[in-house]
């Protein structure tokens, strides 16, 4: 999404507003994968505050992704804000302000990175989610898998041996 910012730097204390829809292809981040079944809303407004433009925005969408215990697809809905500053002037004091060139700006790596930032890092299906046997894979979910529970502290591994012979 491009915001044309050539009225706004013309005079401090201007606004520009925008609202739009943005496509997100699918994300990875961190080894897990993030896709997007339908566009993200985004609409905000960009303020010359003198040196610096102000970037305040409100960002929502659907995500779909795996869920961290069973690896089954999930869909949860996000919503968030965005605030940034963006300067022109390699001069500038901002030391975080996202710098730009011309009199238009490209805003989608802002708010990808955004959506990043604001996902969790693990998502569940519920909260009683039972997991995936750690044997066989089987979705604890779904009922019990029929393996046994055996489970042994590895420092003690040595003395179940002893009894098995």
């Amino acid at each position: 999404m491009i915001v044309d910012l050539s009225n706004l730097l013309k005079a401090e204390g201007s606004k520009i507003r925008f609202d739009s829809v943005m496509k997100v292809d699918e994300l990875e981040f961190n080894g897990d994968r993030y896709s997007f079944p339908e566009p993200v809303n985004v609409s905000g407004n960009v303020f010359n505050a003198g040196n610096v433009l102000e970037l305040k925005a409100a960002v929502s969408g659907c995500i779909h992704v795996k869920c961290y215990r069973c690896m089954r697809e999930i869909q949860r809905d996000f919503s968030f804000a965005m605030d940034e500053t963006l300067t022109n002037d390699d001069a500038s004091e901002a030391e975080e302000a996202i710098r730009f060139e011309g009199h238009r700006i490209e805003i989608d790596d802002i708010v990808i990175n955004h959506i990043l930032l604001n996902t969790s890092m693990k998502y569940l299906c519920s909260e009683d989610c039972k997991g995936l046997c750690s044997a066989c894979g089987a979705d604890l979910n779904e009922g019990v898998c029929g393996c046994k529970n055996e489970d042994v502290d590895p420092r003690l591994e040595v003395l179940k041996k002893l009894l098995e012979e």
